[in-house]
């Protein structure tokens, strides 16, 4: 993930790697100025990567062909799913 700085410079780091971090480490790296300095907001976006979006909306796609063959049934029993119950 990308995470700012306070100083305005961003730093790539993991979930988990943010997690274990201490506020006197993140202090110590805004106080040496790490990090880049980003301007572009599309910066690591998927919609920079032409390929990588038609894959994911073609799966996007056969998933809701996929949630429209589900009987009723199956959409109670499956709580999984994020489908509303239709009130009568």
């Amino acid at each position: 993930m990308l995470y700012q700085l306070p100083s305005g410079r961003a730093i790539e780091i993991s979930v988990d790697q943010y997690l274990d971090m201490s506020d006197a480490e993140l202090d110590y790296l805004n106080a040496n100025y790490s990090g880049d300095s980003i301007e572009n907001p599309w910066v690591g976006s998927m919609l920079s990567k032409a390929g990588v979006v038609s894959q994911v909306l073609d799966e996007e796609e056969y998933i809701l062909e996929d949630l429209t063959t589900i009987t009723i049934e199956e959409k109670f029993l499956n709580p999984d799913l994020d489908i509303p119950a239709l009130e009568d």
